[in-house]
């Protein structure tokens, strides 16, 4: 009974070892051997993926110089286009400042041709000029009944040649009027001594002129020799028709052309200012450098102005201290206008 249990177990014990190995025979001859396996795949080369690795880094670098290289050249160029800009102002600056340089120089070159004409006029024989009648005293034949005075004076070079003169003359002149309310002073192109005080009166007084006196000492102005502009000025800026107003016209020649066009356009201004009769007196002081052409022209235009205006024209003799010289009277329409 007992071997007839074991001998099945141990018959399908043995199929399966028989089957097991039937399979690994199978296998080998499934498999692939000898020249028909597959090659084992080569080995790798890992000193050239090194090198590859090391090229690499060094692009990465050198990209990075490269970047920052850009970065640097943008900060240049932006650097560079301010530049521009402001190379741009300076050269419109400096242009401007040439032709202001241009513009002073020929303002110099024609004082200087003036003072030439003047010495050369000088070194000649003075020719005959009107007659002319001394006064004892600077109060005959000058009305100061004005309550505001407003010098417009000729600041050009023949001027300028003999300042200090035209300053104590306009002192001495000034004296004539102790009790005045306000004085001005321009030059004959309109330009005001003192900005502070443009188109208004400074009250007068003894310290007021005296620091007005002290400040034209160094007062340099662009003048064309031509008092037309300062008159108009003073008239539009200053008059009212509640006031007495007297222009001194200071200066010693006259530059311009014909007589005409200037009295037209101080008439002109009085107009269209409706100024009162009696409320607008001009004067003028002619200084001795007025001989020759442009000085006598000045001197017969100053008698036709200061005649339609009820003033006075001084004429003051070189070196003079004490006494002023004026013109015979001549009435306005025998003044001849060229």
């Amino acid at each position: 009974m007992s071997t007839s249990r074991a001998g099945p177990t141990s018959l399908s014990f043995l199929d399966v070892i028989a089957c097991a190995f039937g399979a690994i025979v199978l296998l080998v001859l499934i498999l692939p051997v000898g020249e028909r396996a597959k090659e084992e795949p080569e080995s790798v080369d890992f000193g050239a993926t090194g090198r590859l690795f090391v090229a690499i880094d060094a692009v990465d670098e050198e990209i990075q110089a490269l970047a920052q290289e850009l970065q640097t050249n943008q900060k240049l160029l932006t650097s560079i286009e301010s530049e521009s800009v402001s190379i741009e102002d300076a050269t419109e600056q400096a242009t401007q400042a040439v032709q202001h340089t241009i513009t002073q120089l020929n303002s110099v070159q024609a004082q200087q041709s003036a003072l030439a004409t003047a010495a050369a006029i000088l070194s000649q024989p003075a020719p005959q000029t009107p007659e002319t009648q001394e006064v004892e005293s600077e109060l005959s034949g000058i009305p100061v009944d004005s309550e505001y005075l407003v010098f417009v004076v000729d600041t050009s070079g023949s001027m300028q040649s003999i300042w200090s003169h035209v300053i104590k003359e306009m002192e001495r002149f000034w004296l004539l009027y102790p009790d005045i309310k306000g004085f001005q002073i321009m030059n004959d192109n309109g330009h005001y001594l003192s900005r502070i005080g443009k188109g208004r009166w400074i009250p007068d007084n003894k310290l007021a002129r005296k620091t007005a006196l002290q400040k034209m000492q160094s007062w340099l102005s662009f003048s064309n020799s031509s008092p037309a502009e300062g008159i108009v000025q003073a008239i539009d800026d200053l008059y009212r028709d509640d006031i007495k107003m007297a222009i001194v016209v200071v200066g010693d020649e006259y530059s311009s052309g014909s007589f005409t066009p200037l009295l037209e356009q101080i008439d002109r201004k009085v107009r269209s200012r409706s100024v009162k009769a009696d409320s607008l007196r001009i004067h003028a002081l002619g200084f001795w450098n007025m001989v020759g052409g442009s000085g006598n022209r000045f001197a017969m235009l100053m008698r036709a102005l200061t005649a339609r205006y009820d003033g006075a024209f001084v004429a003051i003799e070189a070196n003079s201290s004490s006494v002023f010289t004026m013109p015979s009277p001549i009435p306005p329409i025998k003044i001849p206008l060229p």
